[in-house]
């Protein structure tokens, strides 16, 4: 069970290539330079290794000062920009597991949360998130994926179970299926 905006340890490390994918999400440059460098992560190198501390810090104040749909809307761009196990990407169920692998690629140093894919049948589907980050940006990374992967098939995303309070349980089931 994870807390909105708060990392399990402070052990709890980002990979660069991660946090340059939000970086790049934010399309206004100025915003995005004082946004990192006020929450203490800039030069962020590609292959270094970052606090998630200050990572959620970054969200948080997105939230607070740029709103829900900006964290959507960096969510979306993720599966783009990080590192994401495109060869193991075919379809929407494959676009859909593939999260919780890119997830683990890019975090270290403790209890991280999880993306749990559960098929219920067939064009139809959940993914279970218990992790730290904001769920609009959740939502944003797995609209995404539908969208790039679902062929012909029109999909609708939304969150099913929504979290009681995000400050005590951050935890929340985000459904797909076919319309």
């Amino acid at each position: 069970m994870f807390k909105a905006f708060k990392a399990s340890s402070p052990q709890v490390e980002v990979y660069g290539r991660t946090i340059l994918a939000v970086v790049d999400g934010i399309l206004i440059g100025a915003v995005r330079r004082e946004l990192f460098e006020s929450c203490g992560l800039d030069a962020i190198q590609p292959d270094g290794w970052y606090s998630q501390e200050l990572c959620l810090k970054v969200y948080r104040c997105i939230q607070e000062n740029l709103g829900s749909d900006s964290l959507n809307s960096i969510g979306r761009r993720i599966p783009y920009n990080a590192n994401f196990p495109s060869d193991q990407m075919h379809d929407v169920p494959t676009a859909l597991a593939s999260i919780d692998v890119a997830y683990r690629n890019v975090h270290r140093g403790g209890d991280i949360g999880h993306y749990k894919y559960v098929e219920i049948g067939p064009d139809h589907f959940e993914i279970q998130c218990d992790n730290p980050y904001p769920n609009e940006l959740d939502l944003g990374i797995i609209t995404s994926l539908v969208e790039r992967f679902r062929g012909r098939t029109q999909y609708k995303v939304s969150i099913k179970s929504p979290p009681t309070d995000p400050h005590d349980d951050n935890s929340c089931v985000f459904e797909i299926f076919s319309v």
